[in-house]
């Protein structure tokens, strides 16, 4: 079977699933997938921009929000919505929220979820709408990294309803 980015990225995530970040390394990666490590090179430059590929994968399915309606009146239910999406896909994927963060942090993550935060804020009283949806965004990442290293190292974490209190409480304080 051919090299290609889709199946390294599939790769990648089996070993995610499996191990966990830590334990993903270039070397393990191209021995799960039978080739030379610097074949992996062609496809991805640096483990960071294999970070920024599969931060893309769980950012893609985190995209402006269909269930409240594409710019509804109700900015709130769409920037809730938008925001339990997202906390979604970063606490389904094993150290999700760590992958997302580091792409971010160097720069790789092709798309930053604070732009589609702020996209679903459109209509809301909030002075500075990329400011707000950067807010959320940094606040869900950090709640996020907390409830999986907290799954990981066997304590109980918060629950995804007290993590999504805190986005009502920011969505509370734009409304008034």
């Amino acid at each position: 079977m051919q090299l290609n980015r889709d199946r390294i990225l599939t790769a990648a995530f089996d070993i995610l699933a499996e191990y966990g970040l830590g334990d993903l390394t270039m070397r393990r990666l191209a021995r799960t997938l039978d080739v030379a490590p610097g074949a992996l090179y062609w496809h991805f430059p640096s483990k960071q921009d294999l970070l920024g590929g599969i931060a893309g994968r769980i950012l893609e399915a985190a995209g402006p929000s269909e269930q409240a309606g594409p710019q509804t009146a109700d900015w709130r239910e769409q920037a809730y919505t938008t925001a339990s999406a997202l906390l979604e896909q970063l606490l389904g994927v094993r150290d999700g929220a760590e992958v997302v963060a580091a792409a971010l942090a160097a720069g790789t993550a092709a798309q930053d979820p604070a732009g589609t935060l702020a996209e679903a804020l459109t209509g809301s009283p909030a002075a500075d709408r990329q400011l707000t949806g950067w807010v959320l965004s940094r606040y869900l990442l950090g709640a996020a990294t907390d409830v999986q290293t907290a799954q990981a190292a066997g304590a109980t974490p918060r629950t995804v309803a007290q993590v999504l209190s805190g986005v009502d409480l920011v969505l509370d304080g734009i409304g008034n």
